[in-house]
């Protein structure tokens, strides 16, 4: 919730509007952890406005105000390279699937996949320069954090002079990350998270290498990235029926797992300390479901006497992020699996591998985030104020006029032919029945069949 800040200026401090809130008691040696029932008060009037800020030390009244900017959020960017499909002018990637042909001798080779990988790279010749840019082209579709945060900052700088000395500072702090026009995206790059597309969707969801070096300045600044968990590397084919038995079996399930993220990662992020993969399938469980509850094995971080680790939230537009946790959401793809994989291909790489740039791989956290859109209800369209018009007083009369100089109108082909009532006895001489003959026969029907 984001609330207007105190002010300093005058007596008179701002009043701050809040909410009716819902609150959940949980007790940690309790075996009762949420009420079913939420507490819902509702704040005074003459309770919303906190009077003795102005007295409070300089100190506390600066964390207050840096307190308003502190919400973590996610800003999604891309790496352009002004790439001409046509003419492949900024590409510096290439399918896998081309470079079968150039495979030598070392194709028989035995022992480790990730040390024969790293034997066969070449440190490439050329390079192909890349800039930081919003990933949506307008500002009204961006949903990045950014965009509230500098409506934040506009409403500090005009609060008081105090709010807006913070505000000043804080935008000039080192930890602060700008795009290289000179946008601000975030405060504090430790805290928010980049959501990055360093190549199109398209080459995203196959298996690609890099061909060309990419320099790009302000990856080194990021701390904190999210990519797009892609369905598509889950490769399931359709069941199909045994030529040999007749029966329909299950193909085995096939994951084409994406090499490039953990070259990409260890070469061109080396301040890297968090990765998510961002799955927009998952959904929260519902309270009542027996599988958020399960028991607690020996040595598992689930105990009481475990420490509890708080579990990641970024916001972003009209919608949050939360690291997921298989106890609470239901996760029905296999990015669990995705991610240990690349964990554990980013750490060889990154020790192996020449090109890598990451010092401390072993550090770096690995996790899934899931999405939820806070959609509010819609507003009852206003309904249109509708003059009147004006008609003619005998309303009878003018009905049965329009309704007769419309039939009119209607030329006899278009009538429809009224029934025919009565047939002659020549049309009706030769059959014994005619269908449809209106009365002009009769014929008494039997039905017989042999058994």
């Amino acid at each position: 919730m984001t609330a207007p800040a105190p002010t300093l200026d005058g007596e008179a401090q701002p009043r701050i509007p809040i909410p009716d809130q819902h609150f959940s008691v949980s007790l940690p040696d309790s075996p009762i952890q949420t009420i079913e029932t939420p507490l819902k008060f509702e704040i005074p009037e003459d309770c919303r406005t906190f009077s003795p800020f102005a007295r409070l030390p300089p100190e506390i009244r600066t964390q207050i105000w840096q307190c308003t900017l502190d919400t973590p959020g996610m800003h999604f960017l891309k790496i352009d390279t002004d790439w001409h499909p046509s003419t492949g002018i900024g590409r510096w990637w290439i399918k896998e699937s081309t470079l079968l042909h150039m495979s030598s001798d070392d194709d028989e080779e035995e022992g480790d996949p990730m040390a024969i990988e790293v034997r066969r790279e070449r440190r490439p010749t050329h390079k192909v320069n890349g800039t930081l840019k919003p990933l949506y082209p307008t500002s009204q579709a961006d949903i990045s954090y950014y965009t509230n945060l500098h409506k934040q900052l506009a409403k500090l700088s005009v609060t008081c002079n105090e709010a807006a000395a913070v505000a000043k500072s804080l935008v000039k702090r080192p930890t602060a990350f700008r795009l290289d026009n000179g946008r601000l995206v975030s405060l504090n790059s430790a805290s928010d998270v980049i959501y990055l597309d360093y190549i199109p969707p398209d080459f995203y969801e196959d298996s690609i290498r890099f061909t060309r070096g990419l320099n790009c300045s302000g990856l080194d600044q990021i701390r904190k990235v999210a990519m797009r968990y892609c369905h598509k590397w889950h490769d399931r084919k359709s069941p199909l029926r045994c030529p040999n038995c007749g029966q329909i079996h299950e193909m085995p399930v096939r994951l084409r797992y994406p090499k490039h993220l953990y070259r990409f990662l260890a070469q061109y992020l080396p301040n890297l300390e968090e990765f998510y993969f961002v799955d927009y399938l998952i959904l929260r469980k519902s309270p009542g479901s027996d599988t958020g509850t399960h028991t607690d094995t020996p040595g598992s971080s689930n105990g009481p006497s475990a420490p509890t680790c708080k579990n990641s939230r970024f916001e972003g537009g009209n919608r949050s992020f939360f690291e997921v946790d298989e106890p609470n959401w239901k996760i029905t793809s296999h990015v669990l699996d995705v991610k240990a994989w690349l964990q554990e291909q980013f750490v060889k790489y990154a020790k192996l591998s020449k090109l890598s740039q990451h010092k401390n791989p072993e550090q770096v956290k690995f996790g899934v985030l899931a999405c939820e859109w806070r959609v509010e209800p819609p507003t009852t369209p206003k309904k249109a104020s509708v003059t009147p018009v004006k008609k003619g007083r005998n309303k009878r009369a003018h009905s049965e006029e329009h309704s007769f100089s419309r039939a009119r109108q209607i030329s006899p082909d278009q009538r429809p032919a009224s029934p025919i009532e009565y047939l002659p006895y020549e049309a009706t001489i030769h059959y014994p029945f005619v269908f449809d003959a209106c009365g002009s026969n009769k014929y008494d029907f039997t039905f017989s069949m042999s058994l």
